[in-house]
């Protein structure tokens, strides 16, 4: 197995909870120095907190990704800190998911704003913020950009179409987006956890500070692309 020993700046996206927040302490426990992102203030400042606790820097910018603002914020923050890994890992269910449990709507009881809101979050936006990136390891000749996906991305579930229709596109863009890259020495991974138990009521589910840490051993692992975390198959 090969393995990546030298360190760099890690961009997380959506890292104010959650297992955005468990990979940025990770990657800092390692040596990393961090840019998080988010839209709670409160909480991303606690984490920059803890973070330059262990020794290493950290650097906040606030903002709703669905924003171009906020992606032009992101590139000029990553170009500043000269950063070597991307990892997308905001996303959302918009309101068809609340902050107690699923709700599994129909097609039709779904506004065009929530088809929007979900396809532009874990789609659209990612892919553009993604493009910026790409040009700044394009001009170092490396770099690593970790997608955050689920099993959604790889199985059909009943009255999730639209988060379901979001993920597959992900996969597609990244395994894509893979050919190109990687002749540029730009390595893409693909990472598909199953349910994590961040809510209350997940009483199933990976504990979140495993899947970080699956998710870092997978980016050390130079040998693989592609980390499954199926919960189902355990």
């Amino acid at each position: 197995m090969s393995e990546i020993s030298e360190s760099g700046t890690v961009l997380i996206t959506g890292s104010s909870k959650g297992l955005g927040k468990e990979l940025a302490l990770v990657f800092a426990n390692n040596g990393h120095d961090i840019i998080l992102h988010g839209r709670n203030v409160h909480s991303l400042e606690t984490i920059k907190e803890t973070i330059s606790e262990i020794g290493v820097g950290c650097h906040i910018s606030y903002g709703d990704l669905r924003s171009n603002k906020t992606v032009d914020k992101l590139y000029r923050l990553a170009k500043e800190n000269d950063i070597s890994i991307l990892i997308n890992n905001a996303g959302t269910n918009a309101k068809l998911q609340d902050d107690r449990c699923d709700v599994k709507l129909h097609l039709n009881e779904i506004s065009d704003e929530q088809i929007e809101d979900v396809l532009l979050t874990n789609l659209v936006m990612l892919i553009k913020l993604t493009k910026r990136i790409y040009t700044l390891f394009l001009d170092k000749g490396n770099g690593t950009i970790v997608n955050i996906n689920s099993l959604s991305g790889l199985y059909f579930q009943e009255l999730k179409s639209i988060y379901c229709a979001s993920k597959w596109g992900l996969r597609g863009f990244t395994n894509t987006f893979r050919l190109e890259a990687e002749k540029h020495n730009i390595r893409v991974l693909d990472i598909y956890p199953g349910r994590i138990r961040t809510k209350p009521c997940f009483t199933y589910g990976f504990e979140t500070i495993k899947v970080a840490q699956d998710i870092y051993n997978t980016y050390k692992n130079t040998d693989t692309n592609e980390l499954i975390l199926d919960g189902r198959l355990s």
